[in-house]
């Protein structure tokens, strides 16, 4: 521990030397959200006030003066209710009696209709009496908006008027007219609608700022180092990587829990500022916050902010410990700060409530959990999971991270900035491994050529079709990436024999994977219902193709193509340029599963990708993964095609939901196969 507290103070000097981590954990939070939230009260209460105050032009035809006299008597009789100053002008472009509306505007350097907040009201009558009226302006002057909507209001009291003296001349009651009566009560009080409608944007707001507390601290810890030249010298010191990397994340992980503790005391400052600070005029749009139900969530909003803080800190370092300078390091973390971006925006969604599904997803469970904070309608038990998904999910990158300093070969190479890809063909010498940067190059190109152009085929030719023009696009990347880099098509691709004795392993370590995963997704199904009626949806046009079709493109062509990229380029380069088996299974896993863009597929999908890249680690030869992966979509398209043939002989690949006992029995009988296959592999590639 000794050792840990002198590298956190040698990193704490470090990171402080650095006047933008100042600014940027202090400095951002203290003023950004008086800024904000004081700042844009007092624009939109000025601007609100000016248009009270200032009379709103309403100009009509002169020859209705009679009309909008009786008007003008209706807005001052109900001038409290409609609260916007009106002011009736006769204009001077005369309309023909019983000629209808005209959308014309009046001469734009004398008509007042042009005016800000103006609205010209032109005025018709019928043969049968009845009186036209077409209000004419501007919706993107807001107040014109708001005199407009004070006009109707106007007009249709004038209407209820004129409505109410026929009647009683006809001699009939008023309420012949309004057989049925109904009012709205809203039953939600102002603390929970104050809430749902800026609950969302102060959680995003907090998660910016929380994101930006640790990203300067991160790249100075990391790259910084590098940059220096001093990661050599510390890692000659007496200490373990763990300890240096322990210490690297807990003095990064206290300048961003620090700057979420400011950021909740500016926050709360601001707003108590607006309330008692300032006028009454702004101080009422403040007046739905209940500051007893909040009050009790402060402490709880605090550690899961700190654990927020964490999981931050966790992700930031990953990307940055790729990076060789600041400045490139700052390209790696502004994908993060976007992707963090538009997780906590998920919260300015009302239709998105915290409950316990969405409490299990990091990031946006905070955001979400500020907002019903705010509106005083958390539960306890959403806030424990909360902080347990964060507190969990920043235990396991922290994990990775020190997976990640454990490996020199990380630590010093050239991460993503080599592109051997944008040299000339000619200079690239036979042989060569496609480096970090070409791969991920060519993983954004498929995936980018999937969206664009394999939708607009899918469109225009079908889905079946379609997916036939993704697989190509998918297999035609990674082969031309191969045929510019003169790699070693054979080595890179594993396109060898399997190892003798392998086949049986593979096939009963699949049938285990098989198991796991099908108990899995049925949890996923329970979690995601509407994820899945989505998924189903997407592939029904598919399924009613012939079978010989059907089968060469959703199980033989995602057999060849998907693997030539994901376990060939990917997992191959992966292999060779990281030195660690292991991490280029998890990560070729993971980016399989992603690339499926599926959140109810994602995890069993990431794991089926680790499966398939260990088969070709463990027998030499990618032709193994090939024949299950085609296996594997075989049975996905036979049971959607014939659920009732499928039902009869395997009737827990078909149902909507399966039992506890159908899930443990999946699980156990997956474990013991699972377990099974390792060992006959592990035999075999010892």
């Amino acid at each position: 521990m000794k050792k840990i507290g002198i590298l956190i103070k040698k990193e704490v000097r470090d990171i402080l030397r650095d006047k933008k981590t100042l600014i940027m954990m202090v400095v951002v939070p203290m003023l950004l959200y008086p800024l904000i939230i004081i700042g844009m009260s007092l624009a939109v209460s000025m601007f609100m006030q000016s248009q009270v105050i200032e009379a709103h032009i309403v100009e009509y035809n002169a020859q209705y003066e009679e009309e909008v006299n009786a008007l003008e008597r209706l807005y001052k009789e109900h001038e409290d209710e409609i609260d916007w100053q009106l002011e009736f002008q006769p204009g001077q472009k005369r309309i023909e009696e019983g000629s209808q509306p005209t959308e014309e505007r009046v001469d734009t350097e004398n008509a007042s209709a042009n005016r800000t907040g103006a609205v010209r009201m032109e005025m018709s009558r019928e043969a049968d009496g009845t009186l036209n009226v077409l209000l004419d302006y501007a919706s993107t002057d807001e107040g014109a908006n708001s005199t407009r909507r004070a006009v109707e209001q106007v007009l249709e009291l004038y209407r209820e008027e004129l409505l109410t003296e026929s009647l009683k001349q006809a001699g009939l009651d008023e309420r012949a007219l309004y057989p049925v009566v109904y009012e709205s009560r809203d039953s939600a009080t102002m603390s929970e609608s104050f809430g749902m409608d800026i609950g969302g944007s102060i959680g995003l707001m907090l998660m910016v700022t929380i994101l930006l507390g640790a990203v300067y601290p991160s790249i100075d810890a990391t790259a910084g180092e590098k940059e220096r030249g001093t990661l050599e010298t510390l890692l000659t010191l007496p200490v373990t990587n763990f300890q240096m990397i322990f210490s690297k994340f807990i003095s990064v992980s206290l300048f961003a829990c620090v700057t979420a503790v400011l950021s909740v005391l500016s926050l709360g400052g601001s707003v108590l500022f607006l309330m008692f600070g300032l006028s009454d005029t702004v101080a009422e749009q403040f007046q739905g916050i209940s500051f007893t139900a909040i009050l009790p969530y402060i402490p709880l909003l605090l550690i899961t902010l700190i654990a927020t803080a964490l999981l931050a800190t966790a992700l930031c370092m990953c990307f940055c410990v790729f990076a060789k300078s600041f400045k490139e390091a700052n390209n790696y973390i502004t994908p993060v700060l976007l992707v963090v971006m538009f997780a906590s925006m998920t919260a300015m969604v009302p239709s998105i409530q915290l409950d316990y599904k969405t409490a299990m997803i990091p990031i946006v469970n905070v955001s979400l959990m500020v907002k019903q904070m705010i509106s005083g309608q958390l539960q306890m038990s959403l806030v424990g999971i909360t902080m347990v998904v964060n507190f969990g999910c920043s235990i396991l990158i922290a994990w990775i991270l020190a997976k990640l300093y454990d490996s020199e070969t990380i630590l010093f190479s050239d991460g993503f900035r080599s592109f051997r890809i944008f040299q000339k063909r000619s200079d690239i010498k036979k042989g060569t491994v496609p480096a970090l940067g070409d791969v991920t190059i060519s993983i954004v190109v498929v995936l980018l050529l999937t969206l664009y152009v394999g939708t607009v085929a899918a469109v225009r030719l079908g889905s079946l079709n379609g997916t036939a023009v993704n697989q190509l696009l998918i297999v035609t990347v990674p082969v031309l990436v191969v045929w510019y880099m003169k790699s070693d098509v054979r080595t890179l691709f594993s396109l060898k024999k399997p190892q003798k004795g392998t086949l049986i392993g593979s096939v009963i370590l699949y049938l285990g994977t098989y198991c796991l995963l099908l108990a899995l997704s049925a949890i996923l199904m329970n979690l995601m219902p509407q994820s899945t009626a989505d998924l189903e949806t997407t592939f029904a046009p598919i399924v009613e193709a012939p079978l010989p079709a059907l089968l060469a493109v959703t199980a033989l062509m995602p057999a060849i193509c998907e693997e030539t990229l994901f376990r060939g380029l990917l997992f191959g380069s992966l292999r060779e340029r990281l030195k660690s088996p292991f991490w280029a299974i998890v990560i070729s896993g993971f980016v399989f599963g992603a690339f499926h863009m599926s959140l109810v597929k994602l995890l069993p999908t990431a794991l089926l990708g680790m499966l398939f890249a260990f088969l070709v680690y463990r027998t030499g030869s990618i032709y193994p993964a090939m024949a299950l992966h085609c296996l594997n979509n075989l049975g996905s398209m036979m049971s959607l095609k014939y659920p009732e043939e499928a039902g009869r002989i395997l009737p827990f690949l078909v149902k909507p939901q399966l039992s506890v006992m159908e899930i443990t029995g999946l699980l156990g009988v997956g474990a013991v196969l699972a377990a099974l296959g390792f060992l006959l592999l592990r035999k075999k590639k010892e």
